[in-house]
This record gives C-alpha cells, sequence and structure tokens, in this order.
C-alpha cells in the first residue's frame, strides 16, 4: 500500500491469528545521522509502525513532519495506542542530541490529526516484554526490532529494486551447455542482405 510520497513500503506484515501485531517496515532517503550530523553517503533509513487494528494515517501525518523537520533519525519503531505515541529509538542518539530530539517528538505527537498525542520514549536496546508501555508494544516491538534490519545504512546498487531483472542469467537465460546451441542462433541470419 502506498501511504506517502515521502515513504517507500518495504513490507507489511499482517495480522497474526489473533487479529493483533501488524506492521509495515517503511524506507526514506535519509542525509543525516541519529545525532543530526551530515552523512558522507546517500543514505536509506528503515523503520517500522506497531499498528493498533487498521492503520491509522495519522501516524503517516506525524512520520512525514519528523522527515520535514529532520528529526526522523532516530527513530526505530513507532506505535500509536490510545493517545500515546510510543517512540522506539536508536541506542546510538547521544546526550547532547537527545533533549532536542525528544521535545520535537512531543510537539510533533501533540498535534496529531484531530487529537493530542503523548509522546513516549524508548531506547531500542530496552525494548522488551517488561517495557512499561502498551500491550500491543509490549509484546510486539521487541520481536521487531530483533527480527528486522532497522535504521540508517549507506544506499549501495545492491538495493536497486530491479536488480534480480538486469541479472545476465534473466536477460540472455542460463549459459548454453556444450554441445547445446544457445537461446539464440545467430548462425541463421542471413548475411547477404543489405543494410
Amino acid at each position: 500500500m502506498i501511504y506517502s510520497r515521502l515513504l517507500y513500503t518495504e513490507h507489511e506484515q499482517p495480522h497474526d491469528e489473533h487479529g493483533e501485531g501488524a506492521y509495515t517496515i517503511f524506507s526514506t532517503q535519509q542525509t543525516r545521522d541519529v545525532n543530526s550530523m551530515p552523512l558522507s553517503a546517500v543514505s536509506l533509513q528503515k523503520f517500522a509502525v506497531l499498528w493498533e487494528g487498521r492503520p491509522d494515517t495519522r501516524v503517516i501525518d506525524l512520520i512525514e513532519e519528523g522527515i520535514i523537520k529532520g528529526v526522523l533519525a532516530p527513530v526505530k519503531l513507532l506505535h500509536a495506542s490510545e493517545g500515546t505515541l510510543f517512540i522506539a529509538y536508536d541506542s546510538m542518539l547521544d546526550d547532547g542530541h537527545y533533549e532536542e530530539f525528544v521535545n520535537a517528538w512531543a510537539d510533533i505527537a501533540s498535534g496529531a490529526l484531530y487529537d493530542s498525542w503523548t509522546a513516549t520514549f524508548i531506547v531500542d536496546l530496552d525494548v522488551t516484554n517488561r517495557v512499561e508501555s502498551c500491550r500491543l508494544f509490549r509484546n510486539y516491538a521487541p520481536e521487531i526490532l530483533e527480527n528486522n534490519v532497522l535504521g540508517i545504512t549507506d544506499f549501495t546498487s545492491d538495493m536497486f529494486l530491479f536488480w534480480d531483472e538486469w541479472d545476465p542469467e534473466n536477460i540472455s537465460g542460463s549459459e548454453p551447455q556444450e554441445g547445446s546451441e544457445g537461446r539464440y542462433d545467430f548462425d541463421s541470419f542471413d548475411d547477404d542482405i543489405k543494410f
């Protein structure tokens, strides 16, 4: 599903047999590291949104605001529940930038469409099933963080979405076996034709 002009949907995990645990992994281009320093290479940030029931597009609005304000980089996972936006953030965020990050996201959350949410911040390393949060976050966030590569990485050519299409085997077929003709029989062309 397309949620935003600023986000690419990497993966959507459906609800489990209990009708819970659905989440989406998003990616976006990132120019700053978790401490707001400019990155030297084009980078990609992946983060997750754990949904409560069906996707709440107000969360997407908050993410877009975070991108525009340049404060998304530390975010690894978001979950909105009963007026609270739970934010799991990267442990690499240093103390000097933590307060700025918290203030920015507290302001963003307070402006949720037709509501005013409070923000709760949890460092990614402390996200366990015992963390003080809502039940869904406790039950699903640890597994999401553990089983997905989230955060900022350099963008490399092997991330090209259509890489498999341009694999030599997919373009011309497999290499011909000894004694067999290849996919294209170039000897069948009439060399006497004038162009």
